[in-house]
Parts: C-alpha cells; structure tokens; sequence
C-alpha cells in the first residue's frame, strides 16, 4: 500500500501541474470555465481524497510520515479548491486564473507532502 501511496502521490503533482497550465492557458484565452475544466478539478480533489484515504490506511496500519507537517500539506491539497471557490465567488477574477494558479499551488503542496512524508 506504500507504493501505491507514493505512486498516487506522484500522479497528484503532475495532475496538478498540468491542470494549473490548462487553466493559465483558459486566462490567457479569455475563456471562461468549461465543463471539462470543472470535471478535472473535481477529478484532482477526488484524487486527493483517495490518496488521504490510502495515508490514513498506512496510518491505521502502524506507518508514519517522517514529518508531521505531512498531514498538513496532505489536507491542504484537498481543501484550496474548496477555498478558492468560496473566495471568489464574488470577485471580479478570471475564474481559469484563479483556479490555474491555485492548482499549480496544490502540485507544491503535493511536492512538499512527498518531502515530508519520507519512505513512510
């Protein structure tokens, strides 16, 4: 379950990664959110969520991350999305932008989760 673990952890940055550029180029279009964009970042969070699932499974199991801070990044790629959306709701942003630039952020998160999380 620990590669699986690691295995996820990797698909979620480079999801990520490449949702926040698809996202950029949507700003930098003008466009506004498309289905398609709306489902993969209900994809990515749902992502999230079965990779906090499978952390909590390790953690039922006897395994720990090297850092606690891991809980932390951990958590908080499943919730900006959330907080993004309730932030901008009444906001004069770019929608694309906002939600390109808070995936990108989420990929970092998922990078440090890994840094701190050690061989588990």
């Amino acid at each position: 379950m620990v590669e699986l673990h690691q295995t996820v952890a990797r698909a979620l940055v480079l999801y990520f990664a490449i949702v926040g550029v698809w996202g950029l180029f949507l700003a930098w279009r003008k466009a506004g959110l498309s289905p398609a964009y709306r489902g993969a970042l209900v994809i990515g969070v749902a992502l999230g969520v079965v990779q906090a699932l499978l952390g909590v499974g390790l953690v039922l199991g006897g395994l720990r991350p090297a850092d606690n801070l891991h809980f932390l990044y951990g958590a908080s790629v499943i919730l900006t999305l959330p907080l993004v959306m309730s932030y901008i709701v009444d906001k004069k942003i770019s929608r694309p932008l906002a939600f390109g630039l808070a995936s990108l952020f989420m990929a970092g998160l998922a990078i440090r989760a890994i840094t701190t999380g050690g061989s588990l």
